[in-house]
């Protein structure tokens, strides 16, 4: 009876420790590790760039209410319709009701051209609603919003005719015809134009204004000094302006910074900028002139630019870098150096037991290091390695697991 008792009591003491042993080892990692991921730094000359343009106004003279034809940020032709005019203010809503008509009609119409299910190759469909889908969430997690309505409308179009396909869809005769029921009401309900604005020159048409468009433009270059943008003041504005058309191909990027800086540039220089533009992140640029101050403490060196898009136009001033250099590595935290033998690298974790990495760091910042990438040599850091961070007893070798 003793016997059974005792083997009952050893038991649950057994039990205790494994149970003790299985918290010990979830809460006490003997290391904790980093992933190695790609990362690139932009290193060169950080300043806030000013836009300089050769811009001129839009301006409407005729009363009543505007129709937009020339959509904001898009290329204007000379002599193009920049909007129509109207009496009745409801016209536009009716205008751009019908347009989106058309375009659903005409996308059922794509639709219907795979109704063929014999020839259809699934496959294909579906790989055009996988690179749909990719789109539309690259656009969005990178910050690129511009595009992201005409994705998502492909989007739409490549689900539309899978369902079809697959007889998820199978008759849109009643939508095709209250759809053109509504095109037919709306075409009859809008009247004609009573004028309308034309472009005077071609561009990109911009509707908002800053007044800066003649304060700020390419005429001559030499007079952006470090004191006429300290004083910098918008102009004035027309009071019939819808817009503004920015009429080169060729503007300008005024960058103030230190002298000892500018001595880095000189004309004719090719280099490029970063900018916080999600459609524009990188522009080539050429160095036109470097205009000092007066005290000889700072300059404005002006960038030419014939890149442009509808988020260019829009921008007047925006933190840039003048890149220098470009460094390309694998990012890890600075303590995760080691030197052993003289040798320095670092530990990854290698199945159950570390391994010792020499690295080369080719960039370093007080909380970050980048290492060189390589890939054809063997014993190198590779991407996504599980570099240490922390822990004690560290050895080429050590069994971790």
């Amino acid at each position: 009876m003793h016997e059974h008792k005792g083997l009952k009591i050893f038991l649950a003491l057994l039990a205790l420790v494994f149970l003790a042993h299985q918290a010990y080892s979830s809460l006490y990692k003997p290391i904790s590790t980093e992933t190695a991921e790609y990362f690139e730094v932009v290193a060169g000359v950080s300043s806030q760039g000013i836009i300089i343009r050769n811009e001129k106004f839009v301006t409407n003279s005729v009363p009543g209410a505007l129709h937009y034809i020339t959509t904001d940020g898009t290329r204007a032709a000379k002599g193009g319709i920049i909007a129509e005019i109207y009496t009745d203010p409801a016209v536009s809503g009716k205008i751009s009701r019908m347009h989106t008509v058309e375009s659903e009609l005409q996308s059922i119409s794509l639709i219907e051209e795979y109704n063929n299910v014999q020839a259809a190759d699934m496959e294909i469909v579906n790989s055009k609603v996988d690179d749909s889908l990719n789109a539309v969430v690259r656009a969005s997690a990178s910050g690129d919003f511009s595009g992201v309505p005409e994705l998502s409308d492909q989007l739409l179009m490549s689900l539309n005719r899978r369902q079809y396909l697959t007889n998820d869809l199978v008759d849109f005769s009643s939508q095709k015809a209250a759809l053109s029921d509504e095109l037919n009401s709306l075409k009859a309900s809008i009247p004609a134009a009573t004028g309308s604005v034309v472009a005077d020159v071609s561009g990109y048409f911009v509707s908002a204004t800053d007044g800066f468009e003649q304060v700020l433009s390419g005429d001559d270059l030499t007079k952006f000094t470090p004191e006429f943008l300290a004083n910098l003041n918008p102009g004035s504005i027309p009071d019939n302006t819808i817009g503004k058309i920015v009429s080169d191909y060729e503007w300008y990027i005024a960058a103030k910074m230190s002298v000892n800086e500018s001595l880095k540039y000189k004309p004719g220089d090719e280099v490029s900028i970063k900018t916080s533009v999600k459609s524009a992140p990188r522009l080539s640029v050429k160095v036109e002139c470097i205009n000092v101050s007066k005290s000889d403490d700072c300059a404005v060196v002006i960038f030419s630019c014939q890149q442009m898009n509808a988020d260019l136009a829009n921008m007047r001033r925006g933190d840039i870098t003048v890149v220098n250099k470009v460094y390309k590595g694998l990012r890890l935290s600075k303590r995760d150096l080691r030197v052993v033998d003289g040798v320095t690298g670092v530990y990854t974790v290698s199945g159950l037991r570390l391994k010792f990495v020499p690295v080369n760091v080719i960039y370093s910042t007080e909380d970050f290091i980048l290492c060189e990438q390589k890939f054809s040599e063997n014993n190198v850091l590779r991407l996504y390695d599980e570099v240490v961070v922390k822990g004690k007893g560290l050895y080429d070798g050590k069994i971790v697991g």
